[in-house]
């Protein structure tokens, strides 16, 4: 089984062929992809993304380099988002040197 512990979907690079390369994993021996959130946001992209493909899940989090604009508040909607079943993790978490 190989499993993509760590890939940004969401990311501007993938908006002209994000449904193909989502849909192509499967059959390209990627059996399960975690999609990381780096704030509020792209936690939220994460998610509804794994709503769309049954073998991609999310993390949802905030990345130290990705605080900029973060409220303390945007916490309750990370653990909102944390309980949904196709949420798998916290993060990305990143070590911030």
């Amino acid at each position: 089984m190989i499993f993509d512990t760590h890939a940004h979907y969401y990311d501007r690079a993938f908006d002209a062929d994000r449904d193909d390369v989502l849909a192509a994993l499967p059959a390209a021996g990627v059996d399960l992809a975690l999609c990381p959130g780096c704030d509020l946001e792209s936690s939220r992209r994460s998610v509804a993304l794994a709503e769309q493909y049954p073998h991609l899940y999310a993390a949802v989090g905030f990345h130290p380099e990705n605080l900029e604009g973060a409220r303390l508040s945007d916490l309750a909607e990370i653990e909102a988002m944390a309980a949904h079943p196709r949420v798998k993790a916290i993060g990305e978490i990143g070590l911030d040197y």
